[in-house]
């Protein structure tokens, strides 16, 4: 096994994640969920590398039968060769010490050269890994085996002394031997097993008999047979093979060193597996624990006025990646919460008008695979959306849901971004249950399509989704989002989701054509829409919520928004008026002292032009007219507008107690308020309203009443009729009044300033009021 094969084996668990962002990527912090083979319980792997400290003396004794039987033949066999000195003595007590005496004497010698003390010096180099390597034996055994190899040594040497070049080589050759147990010593104390303990005894027969044959050869008496000896085998290839076969054991010993160093990687490797797998699962069992993050209109207790949601680190660092160069709008969601919590009680009856005519509940959801509730309203009402985000944590918690409130200066990227931070939040073990690292976000969030890519994957993998997005704006990003999702819902394979898309009406739109047209069907009264919106920017200029620059944009193009679309109804009430008016008074017109009508004729035509102002076609096209006219005036709040404005709240501001500016982050008008607040701002759009739309309808009106006056008519019916199509033709849809409103948008611009500029002061004014006070009023 190579070293780099070996260090990627023990290293980081590394899994292929199901989602990979960019393609060819691996999660590198998260675990596996296939579970490894158990290869190390098989018994041919067991039975090899059976550790030796596991074996009891009996078993490991009888795995060194090659040991014992070398010790005891090299013994007899030395000890019968030589007379001269007590060999039974020198191979029953020598140790280390005695051997590197015997080496310090023939390295101290006169005659030595520098080639012999330097061979003798490596030899003592060497010696102590004889003893660390057979010493294994000698713990194990019942007896001292390392006597009889420091007995032969010292034998030896004592007999070599005076015949250099025999010494040389024989020296040579335990230096061999000695570089080789060097090697052994280390792989013999990394896998101490009892197969390598049995070869270690093989190898220690290997060098006894070596030991013994070289004693031997010294120990001839006679010259000539020791020449005849050497002719017949020299001394190389007569010990060689003894070397050669200490050298096989080797190899052996080296092999089975690489075995088990495999094994060991395997169950290092299978040891981490289970660890990294306990390890997910303690991690993703902490996070799907972990309580709800609270809805937005969550109730909070007054002694605990921040949420006690526990928002994990780890969550924090993949907001920082999901938001990286977006650091203002990572909060944005929050932070607009916040603000709309304050009045959001009053929004849920006009939440549950909205979800009867473009429902959006999960409790039906298993019935398509995808559904797309498409809604058209120039003004959207954005507590709607929390409104939705609290009915479907109440009705659905098992569905992730995931809304969005559109803010002019919002991108495609943070809009996503936003979504799937939701999403995580309310199922937050996906993140260890897919393998969602710190990397595969960093590059998803390199380019929109991997961060949408990544949005449609955890939609899937976690069962569904619930989207609810309100844009009150028209751009390019807003044309994308929109398109995005409706191509999405069109094209699904998946689990079942629910996209609720509500916008103003504008041609860059997909879908409009299928499209509610919310408008059109009912109206949240401006009393409460405009007074909301308000309260809102007046908590922002007291300075109760730390908001960034985009929440202050969205909660300023509120007020002008919600103005302005106020104004359509005001308008359109004002030109009702206006046309009953007139035909009221020019019926009772004379000429040369003659009524035009009669009194019967006169009361028919009043009836008609009621008739064709309650008409639901009718009233709805002249609704349409007024609705689609006032597009001349900017949608988005111009920047000197608001700058105006916000000099003119200042001022009023400046001028209210510091301990009373405090309540109004906790107090909500009343019904009782608003209507008085909104009353006096109808008043200020009303003078724009006339001068815009309502300078040609005496005219209009004169010249239908003169065709009337022309045509009798006998019965209600017939009246009717007549009236119908006359008025239809003036203030159709073709008519002459279409073409006769005033182009100058600034005559409601004005207005709508004024009545923004009037309605602060008189919000001021209501929220400084006593409560005892508003609630007698109400």
């Amino acid at each position: 096994m190579s070293t780099a094969s070996s260090a990627q084996a023990v290293g980081q668990v590394v899994f292929q994640s199901p989602f990979a962002a960019g393609g060819g990527h691996v999660s590198d912090g998260l675990v596996s969920q296939t579970a490894p083979r158990p290869v190390l319980w098989d018994v041919a792997v067991r039975r090899f590398s059976s550790p030796s400290y596991h074996i009891n003396s009996q078993r490991l004794v009888a795995r060194m039968d090659s040991a014992r039987t070398a010790y005891a033949k090299a013994f007899v066999a030395i000890q019968k060769s030589i007379k001269d000195v007590d060999t039974a003595a020198i191979l029953s007590h020598s140790s280390e010490t005695d051997v590197a005496q015997t080496a310090l004497e023939l390295f101290n010698q006169p005659s030595s050269t520098a080639d012999d003390r330097g061979r003798v010096s490596r030899f003592i180099d060497l010696i102590h890994h004889y003893h660390g390597v057979f010493d294994v034996l000698s713990q194990a055994g019942d007896f001292g085996y390392l006597a009889v190899i420091w007995g032969g040594m010292k034998l030896l040497l004592m007999m070599a002394r005076n015949k250099k070049e025999l010494l040389s080589k024989v020296t040579d050759m335990l230096i061999e031997i000695g570089w080789s147990l060097s090697r052994i010593e280390v792989w013999a104390a990394m896998y101490p097993t009892a197969r390598m303990v049995e070869l270690i005894s093989m190898l220690y027969a290997a060098v006894a008999d070596f030991l013994q044959e070289v004693v031997l050869h010294f120990a001839h008496k006679s010259t000539v047979r020791k020449v005849l000896s050497s002719f017949v085998r020299p001394f190389e290839e007569k010990f060689g093979r003894a070397m050669d076969r200490i050298s096989r054991l080797e190899r052996c010993i080296e092999k089975d060193a690489i075995a088990l160093h495999a094994l060991q990687t395997r169950s290092m490797a299978e040891h981490q597996m289970v660890d990294a797998a306990l390890h997910r699962h303690h991690v993703q069992t902490t996070l799907n624990s972990l309580p709800l993050p609270p809805h937005p209109l969550q109730p909070r207790s007054p002694s605990s006025p921040s949420p006690s949601y526990i928002f994990p680190d780890l969550f924090h660092q993949i907001k920082h990646l999901l938001f990286h160069n977006f650091p203002s709008q990572a909060t944005y969601h929050e932070s607009l919460a916040a603000t709309y919590s304050v009045t959001a009680r009053a929004w849920e009856k006009w939440f549950a008008v909205e979800q009867r005519h473009l429902p959006s509940s999960a409790v039906t959801i298993t019935i398509a695979k995808a559904h797309l509730s498409h809604g058209l309203c120039d003004a959207p009402d954005y507590q709607h959306a929390l409104q939705w985000a609290a009915q479907q944590r109440r009705l659905t918690p098992h569905i992730p849901s995931a809304y969005l409130i559109w803010a002019q200066g919002m991108t495609v990227h943070t809009a996503i971004a936003s979504l799937i931070f939701q999403v995580l939040q309310q199922r937050p073990g996906a993140v260890v249950e897919y393998n969602l690292d710190m990397d595969m976000f960093r590059r998803a969030t390199s380019s929109v399509k991997r961060l949408w890519e990544l949005f449609v994957y955890l939609m899937k993998v976690l069962g569904g989704c619930l989207i609810y997005i309100s844009i009150g704006s028209a751009g390019p990003d807003e044309f994308a989002v929109v398109e995005k999702f409706v191509r999405t819902v069109r094209n699904w394979e998946g689990p079942p989701i629910w996209v609720t898309l509500i916008h103003p009406y504008n041609e860059g739109f997909v879908g409009m054509e299928e499209a509610t047209d919310l408008d059109g069907l009912y109206d949240v009264h401006p009393s409460l829409c405009a007074t909301d919106a308000l309260h809102h920017v007046l908590m922002l200029e007291v300075d109760i919520h730390q908001v960034d620059e985009t929440i202050q944009t969205v909660l300023w193009d509120a007020v002008w928004r919600e103005t302005r679309y106020a104004s359509v109804g005001v308008c359109f009430a004002r030109v009702v008026d206006a046309i009953q008016g007139a035909a009221e008074e020019l019926s009772r017109q004379e000429v040369d002292g003659v009524p035009i009508l009669g009194e019967a004729e006169r009361e028919l035509w009043i009836a008609g032009v009621q008739k064709w102002i309650n008409n639901p076609v009718a009233s709805n096209n002249l609704r349409e007219l007024v609705q689609r006219h006032l597009d001349i005036v900017d949608l988005a709040l111009p920047d000197e507008i608001r700058a105006a404005i916000s000099r003119h709240l200042k001022r009023l501001v400046l001028v209210i107690d510091e301990s009373e500016a405090g309540s109004f982050a906790s107090r909500s008008m009343t019904q009782i308020q608003r209507m008085r607040v909104w009353d006096r701002m109808k008043e200020a759009i009303i003078p724009g309203a006339e001068a815009m739309f309502c300078g040609t309808i005496p005219e209009l009106v004169a010249d239908a009443l003169d065709t009337y006056a022309t045509m009798p008519c006998q019965t209600a019916r017939q009246a009717g009729l007549v009236v119908m199509r006359l008025m239809n033709e003036r203030f159709g849809g073709d008519g002459t009044w279409k073409a006769s409103m005033s182009l100058d948008e600034q005559l409601m611009v004005k207005r709508i300033v004024q009545a923004i500029m009037t309605g602060f002061a008189d919000t001021i004014e209501a929220l400084l009021e006593p409560e005892e006070a508003e609630q007698g009023s109400e």
